[in-house]
């Protein structure tokens, strides 16, 4: 029973969440009573999961965040982090080019922060400012990008926007263990659609 039990909540819960992402995407300023109506709960269920819509809002965050750092763990995989937003297109759209969910945004950034300062820690001061800053460039050249294909509607390809990216950079494998671009990992460009 326990089991079954489980899967309801499980299931309850990713449709919350799921309209709230929808939510979020196209009317930020929702209010709980819109999103009981969107995802067919009452109050009551709503609550028995989450104290708030912040609190919804910042567990959604967390997932989200989770997702997407899968794919940055030892470098920061391009095509896996393209298939990632691309999955949840609408939402990234509002958070890149429309500045909704600002504590997304603001974590997201400190977090890929952290991962790349942990990848860089044993290099010497001089080594780890340059590649700090050099990764620094490159992912706010990547996040542009993104902004740019999801607010076009996503009119290219994944795959070409991938090359569009490794254009940008003029990827060199002889020149990445040098710099920031070792911390990228720009691989597996067909694998994407």
């Amino acid at each position: 029973m326990s089991n079954k039990t489980d899967a309801r909540v499980v299931r309850t819960k990713h449709i919350i969440q799921a309209e709230t992402i929808l939510l979020l995407s196209t009317q930020p300023d929702f209010s709980i009573t819109t999103l009981l109506a969107r995802a067919n709960i009452t109050r009551g269920t709503f609550y028995k999961y989450y104290r708030n819509k912040e609190h919804l809002i910042s567990e959604i965050n967390d997932s989200l965040i989770n997702d997407l750092l899968e794919h940055t763990q030892q470098t920061f995989k391009i095509t896996d982090m393209i298939n990632t937003v691309s999955k949840q297109a609408a939402f990234y759209n509002a958070v890149l080019n429309h500045d909704i969910d600002k504590p997304f945004s603001d974590a997201l950034y400190s977090r890929l922060r952290t991962q790349m300062a942990t990848r860089t820690r044993e290099l010497n001061d001089e080594e780890r400012r340059a590649q700090q800053y050099q990764w620094e460039v490159i992912n706010a050249g990547f996040w542009a990008i993104m902004a740019k294909w999801l607010a076009d509607n996503m009119n290219i390809s994944q795959s070409d926007l991938f090359k569009e990216f490794t254009e940008l950079w003029r990827i060199n494998t002889n020149t990445v263990a040098s710099n920031g671009l070792n911390l990228f990992d720009f691989s597996n460009g067909n694998e994407l659609i």
